[in-house]
């Protein structure tokens, strides 16, 4: 009697942890199906910037992302570069639209750390220059990874050179050859911010570089 009783618990043992091994793997395949009929379908992809075209001496840059004002100076930038003999009033000029609808364009940027116009000024000023940005202008964008941002924000419509002219510039102790550009911009919508400022520029080994923006009235 013993024995057989003694199997009886054994084979309810196993029926139990059978049935218990048998419901995980249900409430498990249940829970994965939930997931990716509910969820994972849902998902939607990251936005990201995808490389159309690279000026390689230079390093200036045309992404997907760029609006169509840009799309036109840099193509405008490219041809005037490719030139045997560059006119370096163009240059500037056109450097200086890039800039302005690079860093004043704010509807095309993915987060508030998508700082434009950092291929266009003195390599020695960029994380100066990110952290003002990041702290001011660009501290109120919110995130559009997700292409689902509702927030207005700013789009240059035009850039106008007011004027260019020769300008010398001392920096780190030795003196540059340069422009200083004055330009006016618009948008598409007056949100209130600034459309007007004076840039100098530096020629620095056959490269112009923003290296100061001095505010308009």
């Amino acid at each position: 009697m013993k024995i057989v009783t003694n199997k009886k618990l054994n084979l309810k043992r196993i029926y139990y942890f059978v049935s218990i091994a048998l419901l995980i793997v249900v409430i498990l395949i249940i829970g994965i199906k939930i997931y990716f009929d509910f969820f994972k379908n849902d998902e939607k992809p990251i936005q990201t910037r995808e490389n159309l075209d690279t000026l390689e001496l230079y390093g200036y840059t045309l992404d997907d992302e760029d609006i169509e004002l840009y799309k036109t100076y840099f193509n405008e930038l490219k041809e005037v570069l490719n030139e045997e003999d560059i006119d370096e009033e163009k240059y500037a000029s056109l450097l200086v639209q890039l800039f302005v609808v690079d860093v004043y364009n704010l509807d095309n940027k993915l987060t508030s750390t998508d700082i434009g116009g950092l291929e266009f000024i003195h390599t020695d000023m960029v994380e100066n220059f990110k952290i003002n940005l990041g702290d001011t202008m660009y501290n109120t964008i919110e995130s559009n990874l997700y292409g689902d941002r509702s927030q207005v924000l700013p789009v240059v419509s035009n850039v106008v050179i007011d004027s260019v002219e020769e300008y010398d510039y001392d920096y780190n102790d030795k003196s540059y050859s340069g422009y200083l550009v004055n330009a006016s911009w618009e948008y598409e919508e007056d949100l209130g911010y600034e459309n007007q400022a004076s840039f100098v520029l530096i020629d620095d080994n056959n490269k112009l570089n923003i290296v100061e923006k001095i505010d308009g009235e």
